[in-house]
């Protein structure tokens, strides 16, 4: 399954293409991320594998803003980003009242929750950021990655200026991966992203050599020191329980063992613990008996027959979500587990096979600890 030459690449690239910004390390990391959580969203066809763009882009969003918002230099002629991305995010930064002298974890967490939800004003922001974050992501990175250009990665859309968000359309995760298209990398390539792509993340490889170049471009600023940590580690959790907890009926049972929880002495808990997956969508945030949680569950993964065993009330769960707050939550759920095509009606069924088989892949195959009772 593993091609060693298609691995030797990935090796050369990272360790000896040319830099000059960090263009190459986010895009990788962002890659990698993708092939991990999103492999029903990607089409493997004549050994290329088609992965959507938006993914992508939604990355780069958020892992370039606190460089942005703390004005962090990610090139070497000096600049952050180019001027009028830095401009659009100063817009965004403006409408959500957020300032330099904020803490850059606390601006981090509003930002977020705003590119999951936004208001008009911010949806035309966020979509002008979007195309060009596209427009930056097909010409610099994706075009200079390897030994010859396009040679790594090869975009199926090189121009998005045609791309429009209408007054019906809902700017959102599902939005981007509609609407900007694909590119494609090697099927050997990809299977290296998917199996082995958090020991890329290793010592001497991609976070690293993000955090190198950072500080070397940024000599005298303590501060980026610590930000590629966060984003790469599960310390940035943006958990809102609230809604949730408001949304629960006062008889709820725990997910895992069905036993009745009382007022408010229950957790809500990341189906897919969040330092595995780093996923708050409503699909994967469940009422949980507190002791059961603390004490057993933790980090550990459920297995597919516990997933299968506890199906009708996961799915009793998502069904009292998809009711309350039905656009967000048949968005994520499209996105994170049963994909784009897929009708109304059985995408329930589909999303609890999606859970298992993210089940075995991290069990099986990233080496996690399985959680059964």
């Amino acid at each position: 399954m593993i091609d060693i030459e298609a691995l030797r690449e990935i090796n050369y690239i990272i360790e000896h293409d040319a830099t000059s910004s960090t263009y190459k390390y986010v895009l990788l990391r962002s890659v990698i991320n993708a092939t991990q959580k999103y492999e029903h969203l990607i089409n493997i066809e004549n050994s290329k594998a088609n992965i959507p763009l938006g993914l992508i882009i939604e990355q780069w969003i958020l892992d370039y803003m606190p460089f942005v918002f703390k004005n962090i230099r990610q090139q070497n002629n000096g600049s952050v980003l180019d001027s009028p991305i830095e401009t659009t995010y100063t817009n965004i930064f403006e409408l959500l009242h957020l300032n330099q002298s904020i803490e850059w974890e606390y601006a981090y967490m509003q930002f977020f929750k705003a590119l999951q939800n936004p208001s008009p004003k911010l949806s035309t922001l966020f979509f002008r950021l979007s195309k060009q974050m596209a427009r930056k992501i097909v010409t610099m990175p994706m075009k200079f990655t390897g030994l010859s250009q396009y040679g790594f990665f090869k975009p199926n859309r090189y121009q998005f200026r045609e791309i429009t968000l209408s007054k019906t359309d809902i700017f959102n995760t599902n939005f981007l991966i509609v609407n900007f298209d694909t590119f494609s990398i090697s099927e050997q390539h990809y299977n290296i992203f998917r199996y082995l792509g958090q020991t890329l993340y290793g010592t001497s490889t991609i976070m690293s050599k993000w955090k190198q170049k950072t500080n070397l471009l940024n000599a005298n600023q303590t501060i980026s020191k610590n930000i590629i940590d966060k984003l790469s580690g599960d310390t940035l959790e943006v958990r809102e329980t609230n809604t949730i907890r408001n949304l629960l009926p006062n008889d709820k049972v725990c997910v895992w063992s069905g036993k009745k929880l009382q007022g408010e002495n229950y957790d809500v808990d990341h189906v897919l613990p969040f330092s595995v997956w780093f996923n708050n969508d409503l699909w994967n945030m469940l009422p949980t008996d507190r002791k059961l949680n603390q004490q057993k569950k933790k980090h550990k993964i459920p297995t597919r027959k516990l997933i299968k065993k506890r199906a009708n009330i996961i799915m009793d769960y998502w069904n009292l979500y998809k009711e309350n707050i039905p656009l967000l939550f048949n968005s994520q759920i499209k996105v994170a587990l049963v994909g784009q095509d897929e009708e109304e009606g059985n995408e329930f069924e589909l999303a609890i096979e999606s859970l298992c088989t993210k089940s075995d892949y991290l069990i099986y195959d990233r080496g996690h600890e399985k959680f059964e009772i």
